[in-house]
């Protein structure tokens, strides 16, 4: 008996759900039709203009006005032009006429201006030979009274010497008492520094035998201070030397066991033979065994229960006994199943406790992170090929959490299921017969709406992608124990994850789901299936005897602007509830290892460290003892020291003192020998010469300074001669021809003010032309505004399905109801508009409105696990089923022409494994000029017969499409 996870995954095709909401359907033509790029012809309402027609007008009176301001413009600049270069050849034939004028005059008088000039030289020359005939007078009488001093001098000085001849007895006698005062005094000094120096000596003497004597008996003294203490310091060290017991603990390492999983799984001889039927996108064929990438997802594959005939080596290694055993990561390879060797709790008749819940909850997460690392790290090139475009290769995943957050999700995820009577074959989507809010999304949507919204604000000018989708399995077990379902749900999962690993470009939906690096967080829910459920053909559910449930696994994450590192820093802050599953888990990991503490006892042998810590206090004793001793010999040393200077310092004394008497003897000396030659008028010669010398020098340096300042003051005066004489010659000359100059700059000027005039003028003309402008445009964008906003409201209500147009009610009527008052264009102020003004012109290219299409759905199975509205779209070189989308397309024109469509996407996207879905949010975009987003609830509601009316039109449509369904299958 085979279970649901087989190779017989469900190939979905979806229902095109036509929005039942009341309205009229009406046919139009359609051009071009494409996905997501089809056209319709313009329509133009005949009661009104339209704003192409409008804007056509408005472009053209506007560029006719340019056009007639341009030219006046251009005709004002080349009649300044003209202006200017007319009055610059008359003010040039006029300074012309003045230089000529003037070298005439110059001719003229030529003679009268060459006798001016020769008066002038001759005038200066007398001048300055005057100048410098009273300069040399002035250095001549200071040369002259230099030798007159010179002279004085020479007679003073040979006076002088005449003297001393008549007196040099006298001198030499006087000299003769000079030199014995200064013997008799170097005797004395002599004397006195013998005595200072004996004195000191022995004092000195003195101070070091006493200095020895207390050294000597210092240092017996610091000796045996010393001896004690390394005495006291060894017995400490002996007795801190010596072994001892302790009571201790010692830590043993527990590991518990941990089922392996089984990679040697028998593949039956029909797969060897014919292949792996796997559906994936793009791809829809048999994928023989030898196609995968790597051998050992192929057992992964089946994720068979263990009453399958495919699980045939049930080794005990891979066969877990309780939940404790059972292995945290994930790697590829199957786990069986031993009934007899199980010893896990037991589950009620009634299903799954809570506290079960949050167990399966903690090891399926385990699982999901356990295979996003294990690819990423072993399998790269999978994880690289799912995140390609999203900012993720090579960049490793953060850890998906389970929290408070997440288990909200999940529990409201089963409890929708459960209300509408979805089985284990049905995603939580619209398309399994619930409501739009009852959906996956939507509750992710409303869980996540402010952290989505305070993401879009803080990452203004970013793109906020929002990462969401769910993957469905089925657990069951065989035997009503939380282990068995374990096992299950762990080859269940592999099946999902590891077999869908086909190669990197053919990767099952569930895989790629959970691949994602966006997603952050997973709400994993336990739905209980009802007998009804199981009891279905295609459930998967092989035993009806115990509970089966629905799996969910609800993913949530945001990518923000496909940047990595924004995106892991959002993922990792504190914003995603509080988890729910760590106990459990640390549970599980303390029983796989954990460390026990065993007492006892034991020797020690004290370590070097030890003995030095007990003999601490002792070596610093001996420290301070010899510190100590080394203290008392210093301070000896120090006292000595200070004897010594201090006897230094009276030596110095002494023969400082010596030294004075000396000098006083010998200054006393030379007072008595001045005295003496004063008393019989001798001159010491010498001095007296070198006395006038100086005297002359003075007298010689006083003079230089003063014919420096006599030749400075004759160039002063003959510079003021040459500029007065000159100035005389110039003001003559200009007086015989006068200057033209003053009038050449006068022309110059009246040209520049020409010049000047004509710029003011153009100036103003310019100023003049853009005001006029400016106020046509203001006028025609008013007009404009009015009928984009008529033309909004009108269109508010329309949408398109396949070829037909839906008008839906609206509860408040659009104003005018197609009465529209005739436009009154404004008047071109240009003549050159006169026979465009006050009509509408044709627009030779009228806007086209794009409609929103559905395309054809095809038979062939379809395989799509992400949707992501805004990113992922299907590459042309995968030659995938197309996926069937419902869209609402509402179109607004712009001011400028353009079109923004403005497109609501139902969210009824299901896929044959999985529904998932992407939105983007750019966070500094705002659709301008679009219709309300939201309209009150009672502007939805329709009456019963325009419901008839659109669900006959829906039924006819289906019909014509060919929608067909397939068979369902256990994951999707």
């Amino acid at each position: 008996m085979r279970n649901s996870n087989t190779n017989n995954w469900r190939s979905t095709a979806l229902i095109a759900g036509a929005i039942l909401t009341a309205g009229v359907v009406t046919t139009t033509s359609t051009t071009d039709v494409h996905a997501d790029n089809s056209q319709n012809n313009a329509q133009v309402s005949n009661g009104q203009v339209t704003y192409d027609q409008v804007r056509a007008t408005a472009d053209q009176q506007l560029a006719q006005l340019q056009s007639a301001n341009d030219s006046k413009e251009a005709q004002q600049a080349t009649a300044n032009e003209q202006s200017n270069a007319a009055d610059l050849a008359q003010t040039n034939a006029q300074i012309d006429q003045l230089k000529a004028s003037h070298a005439a005059l110059e001719q003229e008088q030529a003679g009268a201006i060459a006798q001016a000039q020769a008066s002038t030289a001759a005038s200066i020359e007398a001048q300055t030979s005057a100048a410098n005939a009273e300069y040399q007078q002035q250095i001549n009488a200071q040369q002259q009274n230099e030798a007159t001093q010179r002279a004085a001098n020479d007679q003073q000085y040979a006076q002088a010497v005449s003297q001393a001849a008549e007196n040099q007895q006298a001198v030499a006698d006087i000299n003769a008492q000079y030199q014995q005062a200064l013997s008799d005094a170097a005797n004395t000094q002599t004397s006195q520094a013998q005595a200072a120096a004996n004195n000191y000596n022995s004092a000195v003497a003195k101070e070091n035998d006493t200095y020895q004597g207390k050294l000597s008996a210092q240092k017996a003294t610091n000796a045996e201070n010393i001896k004690n203490a390394e005495a006291s310091l060894a017995s400490v060290t002996a007795n801190a030397n010596k072994p001892y017991e302790v009571a201790t603990t010692n830590d043993v390492a527990v590991t518990g066991r941990v089922a392996k999983p089984q990679t040697d799984v028998k593949v039956p001889a029909y797969v060897t033979k014919y292949g792996i039927h796997l559906e994936v996108r793009g791809y829809n064929g048999a994928i023989p065994v030898s196609d995968y990438t790597y051998p050992e997802f192929a057992n992964t594959y089946y994720g068979e229960y263990p009453d399958s005939a495919v699980i045939t080596n049930k080794a005990a290694e891979s066969t877990p006994h309780d939940i404790s055993e059972m292995p945290l990561d994930f790697q590829p390879g199957l786990l069986s199943y031993d009934a007899k060797n199980d010893h896990s709790e037991k589950v009620s008749a009634d299903g799954l406790t809570a506290d079960q819940v949050q167990v399966l909850r903690a090891l399926a997460l385990s699982w999901e992170n356990g295979f996003r690392n294990n690819v990423f790290k072993n399998y790269r090139e999978f994880y690289n090929v799912v995140n390609k475009n999203d900012g993720f290769v090579n960049v490793a995943p953060v850890d998906l959490v389970s929290t408070d957050f997440t288990d909200n999700i999940a529990n409201q995820v089963v409890a929708n299921r459960t209300k509408y009577n979805v089985d284990n074959n049905s995603h939580t989507v619209k398309d399994s017969g619930m409501p739009t809010e009852a959906t996956y999304s939507s509750i992710i949507n409303n869980a996540t709406q402010n952290l989505k919204k305070n993401l879009t604000s803080e990452f203004n000018g970013k793109t906020v992608y929002t990462d969401v989708n769910e993957n469905l399995t089925t657990m069951q077990a065989g035997t009503p124990t939380l282990l068995n379902y374990a096992i299950n749900l762990y080859n269940s999962m592999q099946g999902m994850y590891y077999g869908e690993l086909v190669n990197p470009t053919h990767i099952g939906g569930h895989a790629v789901n959970l691949l994602r690096a966006g997603i952050r967080t997973v709400g994993i829910g336990f739905q209980k299936l009802t007998d009804e459920m199981t009891a279905k053909n295609g459930s998967g559910v092989s035993d009806r005897k115990n509970p089966s449930y629905a799996v969910t696994f609800d993913h949530v994450g945001f990518n923000i602007d496909h940047d990595a590192n924004l995106t892991k820093e959002v993922q990792n802050r504190n914003v995603w509830g509080t988890s729910t599953v760590d106990a459990q888990l640390n549970t599980i990991k303390t029983a796989q290892y954990h460390v026990n503490k065993v007492p006892g006892t034991k020797t020690v042998t004290p370590t070097a460290t030890d003995v030095q810590k007990a003999t601490a206090s002792e070596q610093q004793k001996l420290a301070d003892v010899k510190a100590q001793a080394q203290q008392s010999l210093d301070a000896l040393a120090s006292a000595h020291q200070a004897s010594l200077n201090k006897l230094e310092q009276q030596y110095n004394d002494a023969k400082a003192q010596v030294k004075a008497n000396y000098d006083v003897a010998v200054t006393k000396a030379a007072s008595v020998r001045d005295a003496a030659f004063k008393a019989t008028g001798v001159v010491d010669l010498q001095a007296y010469k070198a006395q006038l010398d100086s005297a002359y020098q003075n007298l010689v340096k006083a003079d230089q300074v003063a014919a420096q300042k006599l030749a400075a003051d004759r160039d002063a005066k003959i510079t003021n001669i040459k500029k007065a004489e000159n100035a005389k010659l110039d003001a003559k000359i200009n007086e015989l021809v006068p200057s033209v100059d003053p009038q050449i700059k006068q022309l110059q000027d009246q040209h520049q003010a020409v010049i000047a005039h004509g710029d003011a003028v153009l100036a103003e003309l310019k100023a003049e032309n853009k005001a006029a402008y400016n106020k046509l445009a203001e006028q025609f964008n008013v007009q404009l505004a009015a009928i984009q906003r008529r033309e909004d409201a009108k269109r508010a209500n329309e949408v398109r399905l396949a070829n037909n147009t839906v008008v839906l009610p609206s509860a408040v009527k659009v104003a005018n109801d197609g009465n529209v008052d005739t436009v009154a264009f404004p008047t071109a102020s240009n003549p050159l508009q006169a026979e465009t003004t006050g009509r509408v012109q044709t627009v030779s290219a009228p806007s086209i409105v794009k409609t929103a299409t559905q395309t054809p759905i095809a038979v062939a199975p379809v395989v799509t696990t992400v949707n992501h509205a805004a990113e992922n779209t299907v590459k042309s070189n995968e030659s995938s089923a197309p996926v069937v989308t419902q869209t609402a397309a509402v179109a607004a024109t712009t001011n400028n022409g353009t079109q923004t469509s403005v497109a609501s996407t139902a969210d009824n996207k299901a896929t044959k494994a999985d529904n998932s879905e992407k939105s983007v949010v750019k966070a500094d975009t705002v659709a301008k000029k679009q219709t309300p987003a939201k309209k009150s609830e009672s502007s939805q509601k329709v009456d019963q017969s325009s419901m008839s009316i659109v669900a006959l039109a829906a039924t006819a449509l289906l019909g014509t499409l060919g929608i067909t369904y397939s068979s369902k299958k256990r994951h999707n």
